[in-house]
């Protein structure tokens, strides 16, 4: 698995500038993380949790492990099911309903995410008093990617959508290019790109443009409906 000083690496090579004369190690970080978060959006990632019940609950964040920040509002589930694990191998006890399919028309007719949190009807808590800890939730779902922070972090992607980062991060690098003049001039005398004139600065947007639009489509990901 690629980390991310190695995908950091891999950008500064795509934009041009190995030695980071215009690009920054942080900027390209950036560039990063803000590549991942839209990958994230196309083609979020599958995503298993188990969440211990607790007492009188009926909130629970998603992944709070993966974004100890807080809960985040992209968050999908698709199916979330109770699980009796006082016996082994664990066995399945209930599958719980979600409100687009429940019936009624209340809040508390089947689980729900809202802004990144999961939250169960009150039936359950009530249903669990006492006995939490012979349970628990198993949740399927998509998520955004995590933030890379340091240099160790890995990066969780499919080397298709990793080779999409890179092409995203390429893309965001040009249009920074071709909107500062100041930028420009210091990334083509600096970065050793004297070769590429104002001209086939915009033709190499266009060309990453359309290549990104092909690309994107490739790797989008259809949602399954909640069940």
């Amino acid at each position: 698995m690629t980390t991310f000083a190695e995908l950091k690496t891999a950008v500064a090579l795509a934009i041009g500038d190995p030695s980071a004369r215009t690009f920054s190690a942080s900027v390209v970080g950036d560039l990063i993380n803000t590549a991942l978060a839209e990958i994230g959006r196309i083609a979020p990632e599958r995503f298993y949790e188990e969440i211990d019940p607790i007492a009188d609950y009926m909130r629970y964040p998603l992944r709070a492990t993966e974004f100890p920040v807080g809960p985040v509002p992209e968050m999908e589930v698709v199916r979330v099911e109770l699980w009796d694990t006082s016996i082994t191998p664990a066995r399945l006890y209930a599958h719980l309903q979600p409100l687009d399919g429940a019936f009624g028309v209340t809040s508390d007719s089947g689980w729900k995410v809202w802004d990144g949190v999961l939250e169960v009807p009150r039936a359950v808590p009530v249903f669990l008093a006492g006995n939490e800890a012979d349970y628990t939730f198993r949740v399927w779902g998509y998520s955004p990617y995590p933030p890379l922070v340091v240099s160790d972090d890995v990066v969780l992607l499919s080397n298709e959508r990793e080779q999409a980062l890179i092409l995203l991060c390429q893309l965001e690098s040009i249009r920074r290019l071709s909107q500062s003049r100041d930028l420009y001039t210091q990334w083509q005398t600096h970065s050793g790109n004297t070769d590429v004139s104002p001209a086939g600065l915009m033709n190499a947007l266009s060309m990453a443009q359309a290549e990104w639009r092909q690309r994107s489509r490739a790797i989008a990901v259809l949602r399954e409906a909640p069940s």
